[in-house]
């Protein structure tokens, strides 16, 4: 009984995830996820005490994905740590300019963005992901050092700082200007100046 409630959770947060990537936290009602899950609106609330609860569990799910990601692509050791780097934000890259359509931006900057000012849930969720998603980064950096492909004196923890703030500066002004131009900016800067 309890496997199957944890099945329908984790279906209400992959398909309510959708709806709150694409119309953001305020315009989405309950409703809307219920909708999305095939549920009745009020079973909602045996899985979830609110949406705010609901809406990270969605950056829970969101987070773990994106680390899965990164795992694959940041650890594979027949290629150099700065070229996995590398690799894994020209994949980011081509996702947002094939499928991306310049609209969706990342899930966790758009909600941190709205809700950080007005939910302490969701900012502390917000700032536990993003150090999450950078400690893969840190540990290939750290490699490269070891390695001899950055410069002993380099700050490994201010280079992945100085990497998450332009990934996402990009992805911002994607989505305000609707096309690539700040993505491409960003893997030159990536290549050119970050990974030196």
């Amino acid at each position: 009984m309890k496997e199957k409630q944890e099945e329908k959770k984790l279906i209400i947060i992959k398909e309510g995830l959708k709806v709150l990537y694409r119309k953001g936290y305020n315009a989405t009602g309950v409703k809307e996820i219920t909708d999305a899950a095939g549920i009745p609106k009020g079973s909602f609330y045996n899985y979830f005490s609110s949406k705010e609860d609901f809406a990270v569990a969605a950056m829970q799910y969101f987070t773990s994905r994106e680390l899965a990601v990164m795992e694959e692509i940041l650890t594979d050791t027949q290629t150099p740590p700065l070229e996995r780097i590398e690799n894994l934000y020209r994949m980011k890259i081509e996702h947002f300019i094939s499928k991306g359509r310049y609209s969706f931006g990342c899930f966790l900057c758009n909600i941190t963005l709205e809700m950080a000012d007005i939910s302490e849930m969701i900012a502390a969720e917000a700032s536990k992901a993003f150090d999450q998603e950078y400690q893969p980064i840190i540990n290939c950096l750290q490699e490269a050092k070891d390695r001899g492909d950055l410069p002993q004196e380099s700050d490994i923890h201010l280079k992945a700082e100085t990497l998450r703030n332009s990934w996402f500066g990009a992805l911002v002004i994607m989505k305000a200007n609707k096309n690539e131009k700040s993505l491409l900016s960003f893997q030159q800067s990536l290549r050119d100046l970050i990974l030196r």
